[in-house]
């Protein structure tokens, strides 16, 4: 029996490059299936029978998950924030690193605040985390924290991050 990848005749994908891929589907298929289910006719407050506070994660899907655009307007200066933040790390500037995580929690706080969800309470969990890390603990975490790797990937697809500029970090002001 031949290994799959022989079988194919190619070799694998890099795998960072497969994991973005798996994980822009995996956002792609979460907003869809938001969207989805705002569209639907979900019980109300003051139905007993739709599970009431007692349903996991009721404070989440008791009201209807933000658009799409939405999200991404919510998100937007936290963004800004954390592309600056995550250009910064690139370009080896850790104290600008953090001090761009902290400028942006509270704009993920005001967007969670603003349009309520999984992703804007994983935007606001993942920019908290980056904030309170001290400068001198980013390389090592970041080679061999899960719990680093888990942020990067929620920062990096809800900003659409795609890479650092050639010219230099982020000012995270636009021109």
């Amino acid at each position: 029996m031949t290994p799959a990848g022989a079988r194919r005749g190619g070799a694998a994908p890099s795998s960072v490059a497969g994991v973005r891929a798996l994980v822009r589907a995996l956002v792609a298929t979460l907003v869809c299936v938001l969207a989805l289910g705002a569209c639907s006719s979900g019980g109300s407050d003051d139905d007993p029978d739709d599970g009431g506070s007692a349903d996991v994660g009721a404070a989440t899907t008791s009201s209807a998950a933000p658009a799409p655009e939405d999200l991404a307007a919510a998100l937007a200066e936290v963004c800004v924030e954390v592309t600056a933040g995550i250009d910064a790390f690139n370009y080896g500037d850790l104290d600008e690193t953090v001090a761009r995580f902290e400028a942006a929690v509270p704009l993920a706080e005001a967007a969670a605040e603003e349009a309520p969800s999984a992703e804007t309470e994983a935007m606001l969990e993942a920019v908290r985390y980056y904030a309170d890390l001290p400068a001198d603990d980013y390389l090592e975490a970041s080679a061999s924290s899960p719990e680093f790797l888990r942020h990067k990937n929620t920062t990096l697809t809800l900003c659409n991050y795609q890479g650092p500029p050639a010219d230099g970090p982020s000012s995270g002001v636009e021109a």
